[in-house]
């Protein structure tokens, strides 16, 4: 009798695969994206000052904008000044050969894997540029960051038994920090995954969800909204080993010190004329095809007897809601969450 394996020959199942991918990103939820006409151009700042100052009190208390019969009204003016941005040019390509696609066994598609592999790395250098911006530390004013501490009396959320872990507390002085900088109730609560899932053990989270259905609740178990804000969970992961060497895998949203990090702040989904964010991804059509985005080419290499498959976007990443010195103000950065 032949064994099994002189009856079959192994082939290549045609329902299953296996491919490392990340499953969401998030960095176009923090930065909402602004289409632009032009690679570069300048936008226009209005000063907090001239719109948000009250009228000074006279000597006898009246407001400054008291107008007697026959005066004229007090007379104020504003100003404005340019901020410029510019949207360069990030691109990957790869060579599908004339041999690899003809020899290709079923379900493979050379082509297809190929695009899906530069439109990944592309999504993931567009997380990491968000996330090198608002996870560090010396992009906001000493009001608008905190870090936390570990130790049996520290503050971090992760000290469940210390009474200075308060993570309520610390939401509530974010909120309160993003209100004066910019006027506008903090809106979004971003979360580097090891903070989510922290915060979701911490007893007064617990508490507060204890009688809350799981389709209510995010992955790692926390409300899908949290004192008014959306919560949104950094969960994408990203290769740290040297070219060549075993794969590593880090968390891309943590602060730059390498601690867990949580964000609070505001964020204008709809970015308009008048209006205010934490930021924004500037982003320009591609020049040969007018295409925002995600732009695929493809072309014939004869030389090399293959197809080139090129993916890019034109993006440029900004804080918008910044003071005098340049330091983000329409957000709250929390360092040391998990110590």
């Amino acid at each position: 009798m032949p064994a099994v394996s002189q009856v079959h020959i192994d082939q290549a199942l045609t329902n299953l695969s296996v491919m490392y991918r990340n499953e969401s990103y998030v960095a176009d939820q923090v930065f909402p994206v602004v289409p632009v006409a032009r690679r570069s151009d300048r936008y226009f700042l209005y000063r907090k000052e001239d719109f948000l100052t009250p009228s000074s009190a006279t000597a006898t208390g009246a407001l400054a904008s008291l107008r007697r019969p026959g005066t004229e009204a007090a007379e104020i003016d504003y100003s404005v000044s340019t901020a410029t941005y510019y949207a360069e040019e990030y691109a990957y390509r790869g060579l599908v050969t004339d041999a690899e696609a003809s020899a290709a066994d079923n379900p493979m598609q050379p082509d297809s894997d190929q695009t899906i592999q530069l439109t990944e790395r592309l999504m993931l250098d567009n997380e990491i540029a968000v996330a090198a911006l608002v996870c560090k530390r010396a992009n906001y004013p000493a009001a608008h960051k905190i870090a936390l501490t570990g130790g049996g009396s520290g503050t971090s959320w992760a000290q469940y038994a210390s009474a200075n872990s308060n993570p309520f507390n610390d939401i509530k002085n974010g909120k309160l920090a993003v209100m004066k900088g910019i006027a506008r109730e903090a809106n979004a609560l971003l979360l580097g995954v090891d903070t989510a899932r922290t915060l979701a053990d911490h007893p007064a989270v617990r508490d507060l969800v204890k009688y809350v259905h799981q389709d209510a609740l995010t992955m790692s178990g926390l409300p899908k909204a949290l004192r008014g804000m959306a919560v949104i969970e950094g969960a994408t992961q990203k290769n740290t080993a040297a070219e060549g060497a075993a794969y590593s895998g880090a968390h891309i949203w943590q602060a730059d010190d390498g601690s867990g990090m949580a964000l609070i702040f505001y964020r204008n989904p709809t970015p308009t004329l008048r209006s205010v964010s934490l930021g924004y991804t500037f982003e320009a059509p591609d020049e040969a095809t007018g295409v925002r985005g995600y732009a695929v080419r493809r072309w014939r290499d004869e030389k090399r007897k293959g197809t080139l498959i090129e993916a890019s976007f034109l993006r440029d990443w900004r804080m918008i809601a910044v003071d005098g010195s340049g330091l983000a103000v329409g957000g709250y950065l929390i360092t040391g969450a998990t110590a």
